[in-house]
């Protein structure tokens, strides 16, 4: 019968099917050995239903972009037409007249720069809502997760389904689990590891693209002592631990320098490269998904698994 193994997945992930077509993709590269059981938690990171709220917006703008157009051609004309007037007026000897011709023409003109400058204005800031919608996530997550009840809802989410998954004991040090972190559930997985009351056990682990070196040099973990040069040992609820990342994929760091196993030992790093462009694997991300469609990475979850 295949055992079981947990897969949870990281940051920006808002979709449970995205995250079973992910663990489904590489099962298939691990063999039929293992089922790999999806860990969804998407629902629980940041929301950005009301982001636009806090995007602002131009007072006055035109109404669409036939409105701006008009407008963009209104301005010249009455400014124009607006001085023609003033001045027939002050030659006729009414400067009065001339003054309020003048006046109107001026703020006619001013209103129409104003809407051409807030149409514009507003498709900026529409572009910079859409750039920050899909950015956000990234960076959402990583803020959610630093909040004390938002870790312990995902820890408890990740707890839930081993408790599903596996039975009442799965988790505890007499019945220890496997899993794969992907991203910040790597940070997840580790967190709940080194927890000082009821850890997670782990038997085998394996991050894929992950950060758990990062956020301890940042904000040292409950259960860690604080990096201060050498590498700092880990509680023994973490057994064997691969850590595999992309060298074009910006989210992915090595652990070796920074942990040590509670046998002195230190996780094994894997280097892998999903995709032969730094454009495309670094600044466009591609990297940090192709780990569920790498043969190394199956490789090395398979011999990290059987030990």
């Amino acid at each position: 019968m295949p055992e079981k193994v947990l897969l949870i997945h990281g940051i920006a992930m808002r979709s449970e099917e995205k995250v079973a077509k992910y663990a489904a993709a590489l099962n298939t590269l691990v063999g039929d050995r293992y089922v790999l059981v999806p860990v969804y938690w998407g629902d629980l990171g940041a929301d950005d239903t009301y982001l636009h709220k806090v995007i602002g917006r131009h007072p006055i703008s035109a109404d669409g972009f036939s409105h701006m157009v008009h407008e963009a051609v209104a301005r010249p004309v009455t400014r124009g037409s607006g001085k023609v007037r003033a001045w027939i007026q002050r030659r006729r000897g009414d400067r009065q007249r001339s003054a309020v011709i003048d006046r109107a023409s001026k703020q006619r003109s001013a209103d129409a720069r104003s809407k051409v400058h807030g149409y514009f204005g507003d498709k900026f800031q529409d572009a910079r809502l859409w750039l920050t919608q899909q950015s956000l996530p990234f960076i959402a997550d990583v803020i959610v997760y630093q909040s004390h009840s938002y870790r312990e809802k995902i820890h408890a989410r990740v707890r839930e389904v081993i408790c599903r998954e596996l039975g009442d004991k799965a988790g505890t040090v007499d019945q220890p689990v496997k899993v794969i972190a992907h991203s910040l559930g790597g940070v997840v997985t580790f967190d709940m590891a080194c927890l000082n009351h009821e850890p997670l056990h782990l038997e085998a682990l394996v991050t894929l693209g992950s950060q758990p070196g990062f956020f301890h040099l940042l904000d040292p973990r409950e259960g860690v002592p604080a990096f201060e040069g050498e590498a700092v040992p880990v509680p023994a609820t973490i057994g064997r631990w691969t850590n595999v990342w992309d060298e074009y994929d910006m989210l992915g760091f090595a652990t070796d320098e920074v942990f040590r196993l509670h046998d002195g030992s230190a996780p094994l790093d894997v280097r892998v490269r999903a995709t032969r462009s730094r454009l495309k694997g670094g600044l466009l991300m591609r990297s940090h998904l192709r780990y569920f469609t790498n043969n190394d990475t199956a490789e090395a979850i398979a011999v990290t698994m059987e030990g």
